[in-house]
């Protein structure tokens, strides 16, 4: 059962503890939905574009921004600023795969396309896996990449006649150079990206062609955490079941014990490339221990937005890990991991953006500091938010012994 959005964190910061508010009783709480504006919370030239609208009125949880979008494609919530951006990404790519579609370049693809010979070859599409499988016995090795496919049983892996075909390929080798994730759960680009990667392996479009005749390039890519190049190049240039190979053997060299790796891997709740941002992230943070801590909570069922927000979080601590390095290990405070420092420090570091002072937030503070006041060895206890807390909030947890840092996105990982 999928737990809805970014509140599935929140209900399970809730195991935290029960304990009572009364320390906090008297505190004027903020009230929840806080009404924010989008120009005050993101820069300008993510307001609108040549397909999309962000909608004035940003309402906030006290932890993260739920936008609304007018888009061509039709109306559009997004929660959170990660599966924002993640979506203005899309649908920037979408805009400059239109503009490639009215050039000369994809016109000549696409009437050869029309012409080949997959078009009348409704066996391979209907069945894909019972008629190809006598393809792959037969070549051998030289389709292993399809026989991998078809092997796979996970609906995000690529279909084994796309493989074949060299369209899985091709809508890698476009996403990488838009930035945008090939295996995206936005259905208008699924359709434009699907659309392309057929015109390339049966009208013979080339990615170097396709890139070439975009008017203007491919465009700017927007983010939310560092990731390294490389990772994304390996998203690129493998196939899922050899990035799940990969994957399970980085894991394995993290001390994670397979029947947890393999929980983890089988999730559908995170697509191949969001398995291996994260999974690359937490490999970068080398001789920190007990990582497989994160990697139990990162494989509980959740939707996009959670997901998302796990590989955010993995990606900040690898971020915080190489800037400031002194990270022993990985600790689970009621559930919840978070990071302790050699030096004994308590660290949460958590991609919200903008944190309130409200009833249940006091709550689970509460709840947390006391967990923490029972461990020995602690010298301190510290939150690192990416974006914005409210003066009031900050005054409230500082009073309560943390030291807060706010807005690490500017911090941590500028350059």
């Amino acid at each position: 059962m999928f737990v809805g959005g970014v509140v599935f964190f929140l209900l399970i910061l809730s195991v935290w503890g029960t304990a009572s508010v009364s320390r906090a009783e008297s505190q004027d709480f903020q009230k929840v939905p806080i009404i924010l504006r989008a120009p005050e919370v993101l820069p300008r030239d993510l307001l609108s574009g040549p397909n999309y609208t962000v909608k004035e009125t940003v309402r906030n949880d006290g932890f993260v921004n739920i936008y609304e979008l007018d888009t061509q494609y039709g109306p559009l919530k997004v929660e959170s600023t990660i599966l924002l951006l993640k979506r203005i990404n899309e649908l920037r790519a979408l805009t400059k795969i239109e503009a490639l579609k009215g050039t000369d370049v994809y016109l000549g693809a696409a009437k050869k396309a029309a012409l080949g010979p997959v078009r009348t070859a409704t066996g391979l599409v209907t069945d894909p896996v019972g008629t190809t499988e006598g393809v792959v016995s037969g070549i051998g090795n030289f389709f292993g990449k399809a026989g991998d496919a078809i092997t796979s049983s996970s609906p995000d892996k690529d279909k084994a006649l796309n493989s074949v075909l060299g369209q899985s390929a091709f809508k890698r080798e476009l996403a990488y150079q838009f930035g945008i994730d090939p295996y995206t759960s936005y259905e208008p680009l699924k359709k434009a990206l699907d659309d392309l990667a057929w015109t390339s392996a049966v009208g013979g479009l080339t990615a170097k062609a396709a890139f070439m005749a975009i008017p203007g390039g491919v465009g700017t890519v927007v983010g939310y955490a560092g990731t390294a190049d490389t990772t994304k190049a390996l998203v690129r240039d493998k196939t899922p079941p050899e990035l799940d190979k990969i994957n399970r053997a980085s894991l394995r060299a993290m001390n994670v014990v397979d029947p947890l790796a393999g929980t983890f891997l089988s999730s559908t709740s995170y697509d191949p490339q969001e398995k291996t941002l994260l999974v690359n992230a937490l490999a970068s943070m080398k001789g920190v221990k007990d990582r497989g801590i994160f990697v139990g909570f990162a494989a509980i069922d959740c939707e996009e937005s959670v997901a998302l927000f796990m590989r955010a979080r993995a990606e900040l601590m690898g971020q915080f890990f190489e800037k400031r390095g002194n990270v022993d290990r990985f600790i689970s405070v009621g559930g919840v991991p978070v990071l302790q420092t050699k030096n004994g420090i308590i660290l949460g570091i958590f991609p919200l953006d903008y944190v309130a002072w409200t009833a249940g937030f006091a709550q689970k503070e509460m709840a947390v500091s006391d967990a923490i006041q029972k461990m020995s060895g602690v010298k301190g206890k510290e939150l690192w938010i990416g974006g914005s807390v409210d003066f009031v909030a900050r005054k409230a947890l500082e009073d309560r012994g943390w030291k807060v840092e706010d807005r690490i996105l500017e911090k941590l990982l500028k350059k």
